[in-house]
């Protein structure tokens, strides 16, 4: 259709439950590989938007340029978690973030050497990371920041591996 705005209207069966304790009332028919119970939007659209694989404004911007119909906010919902590996990545870096400038940190963990984020902990307390480093041996060396937090983790869960910070 090209830049053409295309709306599907699409008409299906709507049925109605009789019996007093059933907990759904109504029950709507289902048109395999394009619609899903509670989307607003068809299959093949939710599988562009994932592919995108951001969130957010960039997300939004990308998606305004792809002429999609999306916001920031439904864009970061179809967002999944990265699979977390059994082992760590060789080069491992470690850095902090803010959940909410000021209030909430949190802590990135990423592959160096492949750029992407391996899994993020939900503090920056030293007790998680080093939790973290013994459930996933295999770092041979740290890249973080001057935290003394990460100095501890690594000193206790994984002695063996290099560190290198930053100034």
């Amino acid at each position: 259709m090209g830049p053409r705005r295309v709306i599907v209207r699409l008409q299906v069966r709507r049925y109605f439950c009789d019996r007093k304790n059933c907990s759904r009332k109504t029950f709507v028919e289902q048109v395999p590989g394009l619609s899903e119970r509670h989307r607003r939007s068809s299959t093949g659209l939710t599988g562009w938007l994932r592919s995108i694989e951001l969130g957010g404004r960039p997300a939004a911007r990308l998606c305004r340029r792809l002429r999609l119909a999306a916001g920031r906010t439904r864009l970061l919902r179809l967002l999944t978690a990265p699979t977390v590996p059994d082992r760590a990545p060789r080069v491992l870096g470690v850095d902090e973030f803010a959940f909410r400038k000021g209030c909430t940190y949190g802590t990135v963990l990423v592959d160096v050497e492949a750029g992407r984020v391996v899994d993020v902990l939900p503090d920056r307390t030293s007790e998680t990371f080093a939790a973290w480093l013994t459930e996933h041996p295999g770092a041979e060396i740290i890249c973080r920041d001057r935290a003394t937090a990460y100095t501890k983790a690594v000193r206790e869960a994984a002695p063996h591996a290099l560190e290198v910070a930053d100034r």
